[in-house]
């Protein structure tokens, strides 16, 4: 009997360490819902997170739906110019609600300019931000990506061939309006050319790979990258086994910038 009971407080003192042993680990809380479903705390707190990043600005309306998957958005306000004057706008969305967009590469990178812009405006309060890329070039990319979207869906309704679709006798053939997409996205590519630019030509090799054989990144390259691939600057570089510098994206972000100069008919 003495030597059951000895062993029974010999388990209950092990089992006493092992519970002393887990008490600096992270304990696991299971949460259970009004619907049954029981899930970690941890766990809950992730879905919860990624429903509260999915919930619509409130200035864009009740009607639009709650969607996780939709992802980063910037919000812009539709103006118009108030009738009678020459120099003052109104609010011109239905009323007067914001407009969303779904944020791309360059929302992204104009974002993280922003915020190393603030860094740089503590230390130096004269300094003046600059762009990554002007209006002209970010729009010509988005043109660029919706030829590419179109032409690879079937649906060219998002750009302005869409347009001109009419299911009537008197309206142009879907696949006429197909072809001169199809010939003005080529034609853009063709301004961008299969070269190197000086940019990245001028990057020393020691400076490109750090020691590994790296690729040469064509203009043409860097622009179906960003433009049709979403990548920043920081993963093309990975993508083509460079080394991740400021020096190395100044010089992809100038080569960028010069092919969407020349898609928009300047330099060429």
């Amino acid at each position: 009997m003495s030597k059951t009971m000895n062993r029974g407080q010999g388990d209950e003192m092990l089992m006493e360490r092992t519970l002393k042993a887990k008490a600096d680990q992270t304990t696991a809380v299971i949460v259970v819902g009004t619907d049954g479903t029981a899930r970690l705390r941890a766990e809950a707190d992730r879905v919860a997170k990624i429903k509260a990043a999915g919930v619509p600005p409130e200035q864009c309306g009740p009607e639009v739906p709650s969607a996780p998957a939709r992802g980063a958005v910037r919000i812009s306000n539709p103006r118009e110019l108030v009738p009678g004057t020459t120099d003052k706008y109104q609010h011109a969305g239905w009323q007067k609600r914001s407009v969303m967009h779904r944020c791309d590469v360059f929302d992204t990178m104009r974002a993280q300019a922003l915020n190393a812009h603030v860094k740089v405006k503590a230390k130096n309060k004269e300094a003046v931000f600059e762009e990554p890329f002007n209006a002209g070039q970010v729009s010509m990319a988005r043109h660029y990506a919706g030829l590419y979207e179109g032409l690879q869906s079937g649906d060219l309704r998002g750009t302005s061939y869409g347009e001109r679709v009419s299911g009537g006798g008197g309206g142009v053939d879907a696949v006429v309006l197909r072809l001169a997409a199809r010939q003005e996205f080529e034609a853009l590519e063709r301004k961008v050319g299969r070269g190197v630019a000086m940019p990245m030509r001028k990057v020393r090799p020691s400076k490109r790979g750090a020691g590994r054989v790296c690729k040469m990144i064509s203009d043409l390259d860097a622009v179906r990258a960003v433009c049709l691939l979403g990548l920043s600057m920081s993963e093309v570089l990975r993508k083509y086994d460079w080394t991740v510098s400021s020096r190395n994206s100044a010089a992809l972000r100038a080569a960028l910038r010069d092919a969407l100069d020349r898609m928009q008919g300047y330099g060429v």
